[in-house]
């Protein structure tokens, strides 16, 4: 298991925050909350964020590098989409609270910022106001998602009616 170490800079997040879909809507003060909650972690090219099968255990933010999603099935590896700065994967498995369904791999070196499930318990006991606001923004994320996922089956269907 990858060690994260405590966000220290969270001021660092400030270039990338627009793009964080989930850190929408929120007040300075709660953003402020949040990012205590925040730890940080790096991963070099090629490695492994998480592993399909895997018991989720958070949710990822891109801070510096990309991100590459991963489909397996045996032998079969599908490279479904990349993920840039800004960017947040993790949250359908962990709210859903099923294994992971797919692998997350670094494009190359990166440096991620995660919440994890227990610091999103600790927010859900000490502020439920805030709490339902993040469950909101990532219900709309996972919707946002889903509606891409739809469109790459729309296109791969109508390629093979060709």
């Amino acid at each position: 298991m990858k060690a994260f170490k405590p966000l220290e800079d969270p001021e660092s997040l400030m270039p990338i925050l627009s793009r964080i879909a989930f850190l929408g809507a929120v007040t300075d003060e709660q953003r402020g909350e949040i990012c205590k909650l925040l730890e940080v972690g790096t991963f070099e090219e090629g490695e492994y964020i998480s592993r399909r099968e895997e018991q989720p255990s958070r949710i990822y933010i891109i801070r510096k590098g990309k991100v590459n999603l991963e489909l397996t099935d045996k032998d079969v590896v599908m490279h479904k989409r990349e993920f840039n700065v800004g960017d947040c994967f993790g949250e359908a498995a962990l709210l859903s609270m099923t294994n992971n369904t797919a692998s997350f791999v670094a494009a190359e070196e990166s440096e991620l910022v995660v919440l994890s499930r227990q610091s999103l318990n600790r927010l859900r006991r000490e502020n439920q106001d805030l709490f339902c606001i993040l469950i909101l923004n990532l219900a709309r994320e996972l919707a946002r998602k889903l509606q891409y996922t739809d469109e790459i089956m729309l296109r791969l269907g109508l390629d093979n009616t060709d």
